[in-house]
């Protein structure tokens, strides 16, 4: 029933594709570009190659095409060597002399981003995704508030930073109960006697399996915006929740004892 509700609205949207454009079509294009027009895929690639945070894309990945980048911004991971951030400013500095992406440099970017590859491929296809979730995951939502994108660095304003980590701390609180509640009662199921909340083992996979999945989704993206994450947050509540009413209860138990 669940596939059969989400596989059904997509079947007009494929009609009309395969009516318009001649071909089968199930979802928007990754970044929503007309039929015809150019995706800088190079530069997309090499950004992968290096960026970890949601300051990044603010600063290199959303300015690309129309505003100047400055190469200042980046951070020392976008460089294995001093020839690669020469190489590196000076395609940014091409760049900014046009504020486009020509397909004759969005292969220079394609082929820095092949060397670089070639060099870590870990960091490429493990660390670096990792991190990106990990990052949408657990980093203050600076998007939404007005503290500075660079939060930690306590530049401009330390009571915004302040409030940044703040929230920062009670986002980790909350994903840690909901992380706790899922473990704890996956574990329960398993035949491991510890007291746990119950939440039921198939609504503990399906639950748990949405997270993982859109997830796994996330590992795909080269620009780590936390606003990928609220999806999953009904979740994380719901979990949390289970986790925090069960340690009240418990505690009260104990009380009552004495």
């Amino acid at each position: 029933m669940v596939a059969l509700v989400s596989v059904a609205p997509l079947v007009p949207w494929a009609w009309r594709n395969v009516h318009t454009m001649h071909r089968l079509e199930l979802l928007a294009p990754r970044y929503a570009n007309e039929e015809d027009e150019f995706v800088p895929a190079g530069f997309n690639r090499w950004m992968k190659t290096w960026i970890a945070d949601y300051a990044s894309v603010e600063e290199i990945y959303w300015p690309v095409p129309g505003d100047t980048v400055d190469a200042d911004k980046l951070p020392t991971r976008a460089f294995d060597s001093q020839e690669q951030r020469q190489e590196t400013e000076q395609l940014l500095a091409d760049y900014n002399q046009m504020l486009h992406i020509t397909p004759a440099l969005d292969a220079r970017f394609a082929a820095l981003a092949a060397q670089r590859i070639r060099q870590a491929p870990l960091r490429y296809y493990v660390w670096l995704p990792l991190l990106r979730v990990a990052d949408m995951w657990l980093r203050p939502r600076t998007e939404t508030l007005p503290s500075d994108t660079r939060w930690w660095e306590f530049n401009d304003d330390v009571k915004h930073s302040i409030t940044a980590v703040g929230f920062g701390v009670l986002n980790l609180a909350y994903a840690g109960a909901a992380l706790l509640a899922v473990v704890s009662s996956m574990s329960r199921k398993l035949g491991i006697r510890r007291p746990a909340p119950d939440l039921g083992l198939r609504y503990t996979g399906l639950l748990a399996g949405f997270v993982l999945l859109r997830s796994a989704f996330l590992l795909t993206l080269e620009n780590p915006e936390p606003r990928y994450t609220l999806e999953c947050y009904p979740v994380v509540i719901v979990c949390a929740a289970a986790y925090i009413a069960h340690i009240t209860s418990r505690t009260r138990q104990s009380d009552s004892r004495f």
